[in-house]
C-alpha cells in the first residue's frame, strides 16, 4: 500500500498535548492573556504556530515567544508518552520494510530528547524537526530521500499536516488522536480519516506489502571442506550459492551512491573467504553463516541463501535454502 510513511509527532505518535497547553499558557501569561482550557486550545490552535501567535499576541516577536515557550516546556514536570497503538504500528512498519520519517515543527533538541526517552529512535530513517512550515518544506524532504508521491503517505492530526500532504501530492492520512477534532481536520479534506493508528494498521494489513527492491546473485562458486564423514571433508568441494538480498534502501533513493547500496563484488569475495575459513559438516550451517554475513556485515534488510552441493552421484545436486531478516 505504501513504501514510505512520513509522520507528524505530537498528537500522531506522541501524547504531549497537556505539556503543549501548559507551555502555551505560560507564553500567553507573559503577554497578559487569559489561559486556555483543553477544549479552547483544541478549538483554536493551528499550525504553523507563528501564524497562530501573530493573531493571539500580535505585539510579540517570534524569537521572544519561542524563548518563553522553551522555558515552560523545558521546566515542566508534565510527562509525555506514546499514544496507544503507536509502538505496535512502528513495529509493523519495520516488519514490512516501510521507510519511516518524522516531519515536525517541534524544536529539534526537545524532539531528540523525547525520541530518546520514548525509545523510538530505531524506527525512523531520518528526522526533520524544527520545521515551522511543513507545506513549504515537504518537497525538500521528498527530494532528499528520493520518495515517490504515489508510494508515500503523510500521517498527521492537524489541518496543516493534511495541507502539507496535498502540497506534495502524497496520500493525506488524518488521525483523530491529537490536536484537531474530526470537524476541524475534515475541513482540510484528508484522503483517509481514521480514529487511530490501529485502524490504519488494519487497513494496511488488508493490502499486500509492496515487493522490496532486491539484489540477486546467481551461481557464486565456493570451495569448502564440507561433509559429515571425515573423508568427505578431506578435500575441498565446489558449491554454488544463489543469493537474494533486500536492499537497505529503495534503488530510487540511492542517487548513484555505491555507499547506499550493497557492493556485491566485495560481498562475493567475503562469502568465498567465509566458506574457506574452516571445515563444516552441514551445508545448513554454511548457509546460515552466509546469510548472517549478508545481513550483519553488509547491511541487507533480508538475505535468502540457496546453497547447492554436488556430491550425490545419482542427482544433479542437493540444496538448502534459508532466510534471515535484520532485527
Amino acid at each position: 500500500m505504501f513504501r514510505n510513511l512520513i509522520f507528524d509527532w505530537s498528537g500522531t505518535l506522541c501524547d504531549d498535548i497537556a505539556l503543549t497547553i501548559e507551555a502555551t499558557n505560560y507564553v500567553l501569561e507573559q503577554y497578559n492573556r487569559n489561559p486556555l482550557s483543553h477544549d479552547d486550545f483544541r478549538a483554536e490552535f493551528q499550525l504553523p504556530y507563528p501564524n497562530y501567535y501573530a493573531i493571539k499576541v500580535p505585539e510579540a516577536n517570534i524569537a521572544d515567544l519561542e524563548t518563553h515557550y522553551r522555558v515552560a516546556f523545558d521546566n515542566s514536570k508534565t510527562e509525555v508518552e506514546l499514544l496507544a497503538h503507536a509502538l505496535d504500528f512502528l513495529k509493523f512498519c519495520t516488519a514490512r520494510g516501510i521507510r519511516c520519517f518524522i516531519l515536525t515543527s517541534m524544536d529539534s533538541n526537545a524532539f531528540a530528547l523525547q525520541n530518546k526517552q520514548l525509545d523510538t529512535e530505531r524506527y525512523f530513517e531520518h528526522i526533520h524537526s524544527g520545521i515551522l512550515n511543513k507545506e513549504d518544506y515537504i518537497a525538500t524532504l521528498m527530494q532528499q530521500h528520493g520518495l515517490k508521491a504515489q508510494d508515500t503517505a503523510f500521517i498527521g492530526d492537524m489541518q496543516h499536516d493534511v495541507h502539507a500532504a496535498h502540497c506534495a501530492g502524497v496520500t493525506a492520512i488524518g488521525l483523530l488522536t491529537g490536536y484537531n477534532n474530526a470537524a476541524q481536520i475534515s475541513e482540510a479534506r484528508p484522503d483517509i480519516l481514521l480514529p487511530d493508528l490501529a485502524a490504519l494498521q488494519q487497513l494496511m494489513q488488508r493490502c499486500p506489502a509492496p515487493a522490496p527492491d532486491s539484489i540477486i546473485l546467481k551461481g557464486l562458486e565456493l570451495d569448502c571442506h564440507i561433509g559429515v564423514p571425515d573423508e568427505e571433508r578431506a578435500c575441498a568441494q565446489r558449491l554454488l550459492v544463489d543469493i537474494e538480498l533486500v536492499s537497505p534502501l529503495p534503488f530510487v533513493a540511492m542517487q548513484e551512491d555505491i555507499e547506499c547500496s550493497i557492493n556485491y563484488f566485495t560481498l562475493s569475495q567475503r562469502l568465498v573467504e567465509l566458506a574457506q575459513e574452516e571445515p563444516i559438516k552441514l551445508i545448513e550451517t554454511l548457509a546460515s553463516k552466509l546469510a548472517a554475513c549478508c545481513v550483519e556485515e553488509f547491511g541487507a534488510l533480508e538475505a535468502t541463501i540457496e546453497l547447492h552441493k554436488f556430491i550425490m552421484p545419482n542427482m544433479s545436486y542437493s540444496a538448502v535454502r534459508t532466510s534471515l531478516r535484520r532485527r
